[in-house]
Formats: structure tokens, sequence, C-alpha cells
């Protein structure tokens, strides 16, 4: 990647039609710090970042933020864009939830306040699930799956780096030392999430359901280093050392990014060739309305992260 184009994938995103990549739906890599390295030392954005956030959200508001719907022909493409910046955006809250949960730990900050946060990444990141699940079963079985399989024949979601800060939290085997009025809302949201997972895993893989359990259940007892380089080197995530607001730079890119892609093509575009039933954990009335507010969930995450007001 050239010095150019690299600082452009680091710079904060426009106000005027699509700038991630070079065209609708390409990519860009992703740059974070190992894990364990600091990368928002003081907890805080900055005011660019959070003027950034607001010039974003009014031109979503005002509708300025849009582009052209795919096609049929480029479906493949479009999810994935989705595949690959969904993800993206999955690491990030990771990152962020880890950050939360350490001032928790430390005793550092409002409790019920770091709970809220933690709460509404946990809300985001089951919103990311039904992204990256929202490929019909033909383009993921085709396309997707495959993919992973050429990088490792045993390529595994449980080897991303920045997942083991909070596998314990997202499995709900270890809730925070959050205020008692806080716990159930982040307990709800945490099932809610475990239930959207065996549901998308079902979507598209047959036994997909059980699979994925098994993963859960028997999780491996040892992840050599190079695994989670070969993870990396799949969803274009490179280690470097960033700092906050490069990291965040970044989250607003792809947030823009997707707020596009929704707004043009919904959640599940009309072009796309769903057939077969939908799992029972995709048809319940929390999962609905989740569905529904993909998009206001990640312009939340964006003004969250940056300390912008959220919208109303």
């Amino acid at each position: 990647m050239s010095r150019n184009s690299s600082a452009t994938a680091l710079s904060l995103p426009g106000t005027q039609g699509w700038d991630f990549g070079d065209y609708p739906y390409a990519l860009e890599p992703l740059t974070l710090p190992h894990p364990g390295e600091p990368w928002l030392s003081d907890g805080t954005a900055g005011p660019q970042l959070e003027a950034a956030c607001r010039e974003l959200l009014t031109a979503t508001d005002s509708g300025a933020l849009v582009t052209p719907p795919a096609t049929a022909a480029e479906l493949e493409r479009l999810f994935w864009f989705r595949w690959i910046v969904g993800h993206h955006l999955s690491f990030v809250i990771w990152r962020l939830v880890a950050t939360r949960l350490e001032q928790l730990a430390s005793g550092h900050g409002d409790r019920a306040t770091a709970a809220r946060e933690i709460t509404a990444y946990v809300r985001a990141y089951s919103a990311m699930m039904l992204y990256t699940g929202s490929s019909t079963r033909e383009i993921y079985n085709g396309t997707i799956r495959p993919s992973m399989y050429r990088m490792h024949s045993t390529f595994s979601g449980t080897w991303a780096a920045d997942y083991a800060a909070v596998r314990g939290l997202f499995r709900g085997r270890r809730l925070p030392p959050v205020p008692v009025a806080e716990a159930a809302d982040l307990e709800r949201e945490i099932a809610l999430g475990h239930r959207i997972h065996l549901g998308v895993a079902a979507k598209l893989v047959a036994d997909g359901r059980s699979l994925l359990q098994h993963l859960v259940d028997k999780p491996p007892e040892r992840q050599p280093r190079v695994w989670t380089s070969t993870f990396d080197c799949y969803f274009l995530t490179l280690r470097a050392p960033a700092t906050g607001h490069e990291v965040l730079a970044q989250l607003l890119r792809r947030c823009k990014a997707v707020a596009m892609d929704l707004a043009a093509n919904g959640l599940y575009p009309r072009v796309a060739d769903y057939s077969g039933p939908t799992p029972d954990e995709l048809c319940t009335p929390e999962t609905l309305t989740c569905e529904s507010e993909v998009a206001d969930t990640v312009l939340r995450v964006a003004a969250l992260a940056t300390g912008c007001p959220p919208r109303h």
C-alpha cells in the first residue's frame, strides 16, 4: 500500500458521497495496535473526531449521503464488502468494550456510565453479526466460506486476536462489576447476541448451528500465534502502532460506508434471492427489532465512540 493510500485509510471521512475505497463497496485495510498495546490512553476521542461525527450525522439525516444500490450482478461484491467491513467494525467494538472493562476493573470512571456503554457496544456487535450474515446462502457458500478454507482448512473466528479480552463477556461467563440496576440490560443484550450468532450460522450453513455450538463449548486448548496472523491477513487487518484518533477515524470511515450501503440496499437487498426458511432465532421480536435498527446502531456507535451527542 502506498503512503498516500495509507494516509487516506487513516483519515476522517468526508461529507460528500462515497469515499471508502476506490468505488462503492470497495475495501480498505484496517490498522490496529497489537492486543494489549495502548491506543486510547485518556479515554477521550478529542474535538476533531467529535466534529467529524457531527458532520456525518448531519449529512446522514439530511439525505446527502447517497450511493446507487447494488445490482444483482454486484451482489457478490456487496456481500464481500459487508463480510470484511462488518468484521472490521466488530474488531474496533471489541477494543472499545475491552477499554471499558479495564476501566471498571480499575475503579476509574462512573460504573453506571461504563455499564451502559458496554451494553450499547454489545448491541452493536449483534447488529454487525446480522450485517455480515446478510449474505444469501448461495454467495456465502460459493464465495465467502471457500475463501476462509483457502486460508486454512480449519479457519475459525476463535483466532481473532482482539476477541480474547472480551470472550468471557460475550459468552456470558463473566459479567463485569456493573451496578445491579444495569446488569439486567447487559445480560439481555449478551443473550440476544448469542441467539443471533446461532441463527446466522444456521441460516448460512447446513448444520451451522450445531457446528458453532461445538466451537463455543469446546474451544481449542492452544492457539498458535500464526493463527491470529492468518486471521488478520484474511480480514485485511494490519498490526502497527496506532493512536486513538487513527483507530476512531477508521471507525467513522466504516460507519459512514455501512450507513450509505444500508440506505441504498437495506439489510436484505431486494435483488437478492433469500430462499429457504428463516431460523427461529432470527424471527423473535428482539432480533427483528435489532435488524430494523442496524443503520441507527452503527451511527450510535460512531457517536458513542467519539463523544458526540447521539441522534434522537
